[in-house]
């Protein structure tokens, strides 16, 4: 046996958990990206139609779509060109770094604003109140939007504050202040109240609706067929954001809680794991609530389905209309001068 032979073999538990983490990166994540973005767009397009853009419900949803596609755009596709490139600009400059960060912290949040709203809005307009029926109208929607727009853009102020690239080119907080700050904004406004809100409304709405449909007729709140549906949508877009965002959370706790452990304590296969783990509830998991609505909006309403369908329909009859020529357009507009003889 040769004495200078290497010894070393790698571990085939740590060797599957590598290949599972580049496995989100490299298939993963361009998959999620694809998706998300052709699910956004048709968010957009859906909403932006006439029986969908005066409903105030339909009108959050609108404003989450955009907020969604641009957490895809600076949080996912920005990760994968520093993944398949192995160069990070957001590692060199500081304006990149913040700029990035600031946004997809504010998007995140205006998308989950918005999503909070919808759930209130639904649970309004179930009310036998006229008054409190009265907020679910589309100026309504108008001013909430604008509103939640403001306070998001303002809550994610401190990370141009508390992000910068390090030695190691890496985008990161610059100090335990700005931790504990970004910590209390990630569990306050980006999972624990919007988490809170959303399950508590819907669990009203389902409630709601259930106690309307036993009054008796003079009594019942006329609701839509359209707006209990869009009740649906919003129901399985609320279990898909708690579905997703709770294992980002669990993580998060768990490498607080260990961050301190002793280097001892770090084998190969709880650091393999551990990336693991990061990659998939961190930069793949966070954006399934962002990339994935459009495909619960089409489980779960019928009248989606039909708005997609009208959609797609109209885009190919106005591509089959034949063309005109504008000759013969002219010579059949102009008027016969014999018809005006007296």
């Amino acid at each position: 046996m040769n004495p200078n032979a290497s010894t070393t073999t790698i571990n085939p538990s740590v060797s599957r958990l590598v290949f599972a983490r580049i496995g989100f990166q490299q298939v993963g994540q361009p998959i999620l990206f694809t998706l998300g973005t052709i699910g956004c767009l048709l968010n957009i397009c859906i909403f932006l139609r006439q029986s969908m853009r005066s409903n105030s419900c339909a009108m959050y949803f609108h404003t989450s779509s955009w907020a969604n596609l641009f957490c895809l755009t600076w949080g996912l596709f920005i990760g994968m060109l520093g993944f398949f490139t192995n160069y990070y600009p957001i590692g060199y400059n500081s304006i990149l770094c913040k700029t990035r960060y600031y946004l997809l912290t504010a998007c995140q949040l205006i998308s989950r604003g918005c999503v909070v709203m919808a759930c209130l809005d639904r649970f309004l307009l179930c009310s036998p109140n006229v008054r409190y029926r009265s907020f679910c109208q589309r100026k309504t929607a108008l001013k909430v939007i604008f509103l939640i727009i403001l306070i998001c853009l303002s809550l994610s102020i401190y990370v141009l504050i508390v992000y910068e690239p390090n030695s190691a080119f890496n985008c990161t907080l610059n100090s335990a202040t700005g931790r504990i700050i970004d910590t209390t904004v990630l569990f306050a406004f980006n999972f624990g109240i919007p988490a809170l809100s959303m399950s508590s409304l819907c669990g009203l709405i389902i409630w709601r609706l259930k106690q309307n449909s036993q009054r008796f007729a003079q009594q019942r709140v006329h609701v839509r067929k359209r707006d209990v549906q869009l009740s649906a949508m919003l129901i399985g877009q609320v279990v898909l954001y708690i579905v997703t965002a709770l294992p980002f959370v669990c993580n998060f706790v768990y490498l607080s809680i260990t961050q301190y452990d002793p280097p001892s304590m770090r084998t190969p296969y709880r650091n393999a794991a551990e990336s693991l783990a990061i990659v998939a509830t961190g930069a793949f998991g966070t954006y399934v609530f962002n990339a994935m609505n459009f495909y619960v909006y089409t489980l779960t309403a019928p009248s989606f389905r039909r708005e997609l369908f009208a959609l797609i329909t109209q885009r190919q009859r106005m591509n089959q209309v034949p063309r005109i020529n504008p000759q013969y357009l002219s010579r059949t507009n102009r008027i016969n001068p014999s018809h005006h003889q007296t």
